[in-house]
């Protein structure tokens, strides 16, 4: 039915507010498109302002395209920034060379490309703000308390990802169909809250509930009010379900972290009279600590939804990939188990034990270069106009990406598109390129956690919690790929996951260590 003067004011107020969105949005999206016509003289490669002045086309186009499009502009115009038309809007996007130029470069925002790209000042996106805060504590107590206690939390890591593996894939001696995706982020749940908050909370259903929906239904939140102008989002997110959803979720998490933190604090008063206090080594202390040394403000709850955030989002899809990988290629995957098998008992779970695990560092460095967690990296917002090397400007106000093409560029790595698990373990042996072979290692030729000042800070933790539960998932179990699963990636946009409708075969193997 036709929309008339008289129908508007036949609807109910809630109905009225709808329709006054829908065309203020629809006035906002015109006058962008027209402003952004003089934002850049750089080329835009996959939108007309003329035949699809929304960019409606241009978005689809590229949630579906998006390493095509980008890798066809970077062969034509080599060494050359180039914009294209994505989810988030124009971003602008920068050649690997780029890298080395920006990482340190105060006119490239970090925090306020987190703010822009994922709205991280609305309400229910609190896991966004604190990871990104401008007190930094976040990195901070990633970069150090977490990667310095890594010889302490090695054997707590091993004990919680045995009994989590046990209790997800279960003890069956027949095989037995699961999700990949699901059980892994069971898993990974399970395993990252026992450092995270230790073992009060680290197999609290709720606890584990609330931090396994977090960071699926905040994703989810974003990616709705990216369809929604910026003058509109601060209005909007108060009426959209999974933006709603989020922030029930943060309530939740306040509800069952805050008297934790009570009775710690309760603890610390009792201490401070000279009464003995058991220890507890986790984030909990840890973000205290640093808050209390540095006078730092923090938000407790929020700050554990954005470590939980970070690891389940990134860790379960790199767990979740390996899996998939590793289920069609049985040969490697007994390779894996030969190598946990002999390492773990000599040496038992450590830091050095883990180091002695190469093959398996390389295989997992070889699956996140064939499918990192983005096609770009570096994400950052200018804050000045900006002259790069190329000559090029970049104009103030701009999203900006370095492309990870060198993943799969023949210039870069012998066949590229073939995944050869023993890639980095011989690449240990070359001059000059033994450091860069370490999974941990941020490089202008792999992204996998990024590079620059803002390289993942947890990585080292995540590069040990992965390890540590591939090599106890191989050693209890054999696993295959279902019939009909498909291993490859699913492409949105930048974004690669785990294909989540991919399903994997276990069997129990016994606990043999």
């Amino acid at each position: 039915m036709a929309f008339t003067v008289q129908s508007y004011f036949d609807i109910s107020e809630h109905q009225r507010v709808l329709v006054i969105l829908l065309f203020t949005s629809i006035v906002l999206l015109l006058v962008s498109s027209v402003k952004s016509r003089k934002k850049s003289l750089l080329p835009l490669v996959n939108g007309n302002r003329w035949t699809d002045p929304l960019g409606t086309e241009a978005k689809k186009r590229f949630m579906t395209s998006a390493r095509s499009i980008i890798a066809e502009q970077l062969e034509k115009t080599p060494g050359k920034p180039f914009r294209v038309v994505s989810d988030v809007g124009e971003v602008v996007v920068l050649p690997p060379e780029f890298a080395p130029e920006i990482r340190n470069h105060k006119d490239f925002s970090f925090t306020m490309a987190a703010y822009k790209w994922f709205y991280a000042h609305l309400p229910g996106m609190e896991g966004f703000r604190e990871g990104t805060a401008e007190s930094q504590i976040m990195k901070l107590v990633a970069r150090h308390q977490l990667t310095h206690q890594l010889t302490v939390v090695t054997a707590p890591v091993a004990e919680e990802s045995a009994r989590a593996l046990r209790d997800v894939f279960g003890c069956d001696e027949g095989w037995r169909e699961l999700s990949v995706r699901q059980a892994c982020l069971q898993v990974i749940a399970r395993v990252s809250s026992r450092i995270f908050l230790g073992q009060e909370l680290c197999r609290n259903p709720d606890w584990l509930r609330v931090t396994s929906t977090y960071s699926v239904l905040a994703f989810r939140a974003v990616v709705v009010l990216r369809f929604w102008p910026a003058p509109l989002r601060n209005i909007v997110h108060w009426f959209l379900p999974a933006c709603k959803a989020a922030r029930d979720l943060v309530q939740e998490a306040r509800d069952l972290v805050n008297p934790l933190l009570q009775e710690r604090n309760e603890e610390r008063r009792a201490q401070a009279k000279g009464e003995s206090v058991l220890y507890r080594n986790d984030a909990i202390d840890w973000l205290e600590e640093l808050a209390t040394d540095k006078n730092l403000d923090y938000d407790p709850a929020a700050s554990q939804l954005s470590l939980s955030t970070a690891a389940l989002h990134s860790s379960t899809d790199f767990f979740a990939q390996l899996l998939l990988d590793l289920a069609e290629r049985p040969d490697l995957a007994e390779e894996l188990r030969q190598e946990a098998a002999k390492v773990v008992s000599t040496e038992g779970w450590s830091k050095g034990s883990l180091f002695d695990l190469k093959l398996m560092d390389s295989v997992m460095k070889e699956s996140q270069r064939l499918k990192p967690i983005s096609l770009a990296s570096m994400r950052r917002y200018t804050t000045a106009d900006v002259k790069m090397s190329s000559g090029d400007i970049i104009p103030k106000g701009s999203l900006t990406v370095v492309s990870a093409y060198r993943h799969w560029d023949e210039r870069t790595y012998e066949r590229p598109d073939e995944f050869d698990g023993h890639r980095f373990l011989r690449m240990r042996s070359q001059q000059g390129k033994e450091h860069q072979a370490h999974l941990v290692s941020a490089t202008q030729d792999h992204f996998g956690f990024g590079y620059g000042l803002h390289a993942c800070p947890g990585r080292f933790f995540a590069a040990e919690e992965v390890k540590i539960v591939l090599a106890q998932m191989l050693l209890q179990y054999e696993i295959r790929l279902v019939e009909g699963s498909d291993s490859r990636p699913v492409h949105a946009g930048l974004n690669m996951y785990a294909n989540p409708a991919s399903k994997i075969s276990v069997r129990y193997r016994g606990s043999s260590l």
